[in-house]
């Protein structure tokens, strides 16, 4: 039979074929490998969110719901974007899905068509450009602008020189994955205005809205009249300890979430009815689990900050948000002389440490660097990050 050949062109998520690789050193070497690979906290599900799907369940909600999801739900969204940003949303401009990915899918699939050009700042979450080229769009790449002192940070002028009369979106990850960087309410609000003034959209990831350590979080659905020019992405996973539930939702103007009803029902029919009553219970019930959560995870990115100092070659920068570090480490390349994936699976290898090699989060940038996440215990860090500068150290000798 014939494939169809845009398969040839989809990178998968690299973060899950390391964990094969490290689950093989396990086995092949008896040893712990101590993993900061994957983007999911550590922590479980609040267990008031955990009752409420248990007693969906019991009362037999198990059934197909409307495919936007269930109007309960949908307000709950519409009410927390609305008491949190001032979004101005109700329960029709929402649409819930099967897990942020889907959210994305969605939000992207709006506002590409083939043959048109969607800007992506990178270093960049990889499934942009995936879902752009399922649709037949190009994906143009712009580097962030980095510095040791502040980090990454969005720089608007090369992004304005890549626009083309085939532009229809640029995506924008704030807080951003990988590189835990939070932009500012100006330049969130520069990008938007300078995307709305040429009739492109802005499609907006905000997963990470809640985990925010310095600096204050801007979401475009703060902007007035946001829904004219962006589609906003959105997921319990990250907030909630909820990865294994898949549940998310993509919020947007009338007009878009009718014209997505058809795509969503063709693809997943509708998000799992027990998960969605689990949601309902996470944005209306209690928060203290969250702020214990995001408490802890600021105390390891501290701790992560000042281990990375201390390894050759690395050059970290304190993040923002998210939980994740994403130091430079092109002296420590050098200095060994390797590329950014040997490095990356010598080290796993030979100290059983998992990290990913920034090149997994395209265009270009990120092969200078690695992205380590923090979600992890703090034993687990000190252990780790101790194993990663003896790495370093025994080989530069």
């Amino acid at each position: 039979m014939i494939l169809n050949p845009v398969l040839d062109e989809i990178m998968g998520e690299q973060s899950f074929s390391y964990i094969a690789k490290a689950k093989a050193i396990e086995r092949e070497k008896g040893i712990r490998v101590i993993s900061f690979g994957v983007g999911q906290p550590d922590f479980d599900t609040p267990s008031h969110i955990k009752e409420a799907a248990k007693r969906a369940l019991d009362e037999g909600f198990t059934g197909y719901t409307e495919t936007p999801g269930i109007l309960e739900l949908r307000q709950a969204i519409a009410d927390y974007l609305n008491e949190r940003y001032g979004a101005g949303v109700g329960p029709d401009n929402i649409m819930v899905t099967t897990g942020g990915k889907t959210a994305l899918f969605l939000a992207i699939a709006a506002t590409v068509k083939r043959g048109s050009e969607v800007i992506i700042p990178e270093p960049s979450y990889y499934a942009y450009a995936q879902v752009a080229k399922i649709f037949g769009a190009k994906p143009v790449y712009v580097p962030l602008r980095w510095s040791r002192e502040r980090g990454f940070e969005i720089d608007l002028d090369p992004i304005l020189e890549k626009i083309t009369p085939n532009t229809t979106a640029i995506i924008l990850n704030n807080p951003s994955n990988p590189t835990g960087a939070l932009f500012s309410k100006e330049q969130v609000r520069r990008l938007y205005d300078e995307a709305a003034s040429r009739g492109i959209a802005v499609v907006a990831d905000e997963v990470y809205d809640n985990f925010v350590y310095d600096g204050e979080f801007y979401s475009v659905t703060s902007i007035d009249g946001w829904m004219e020019n962006a589609v906003l992405a959105h997921s319990f996973s990250k907030t909630f300890a909820m990865t294994g539930w898949r549940l998310g939702f993509v919020a947007a103007d009338r007009r878009v979430v009718d014209k997505l009803f058809s795509l969503a029902v063709s693809i997943y029919s509708c998000a799992t009815s027990f998960a969605q009553k689990a949601g309902v219970a996470a944005l209306k019930g209690d928060w203290e689990p969250v702020r214990r959560m995001i408490a802890e995870f600021n105390e390891r990115r501290k701790l992560m900050y000042d281990l990375l100092n201390k390894v050759p070659g690395f050059e970290p920068n304190m993040p923002g948000g998210a939980f994740y570090m994403f130091p430079r480490v092109r002296k420590a390349l050098d200095m060994l002389g390797m590329d950014v994936v040997e490095f990356v699976e010598t080290l796993l290898a030979e100290k059983g440490v998992l990290i990913l090699p920034g090149s997994s989060f395209p265009d270009k940038t990120g092969r200078d660097f690695v992205r380590i996440s923090y979600a992890s215990s703090r034993e687990d860090i000190i252990e780790g990050m101790n194993r990663l500068r003896e790495f370093v150290e025994e080989r530069a000798r």
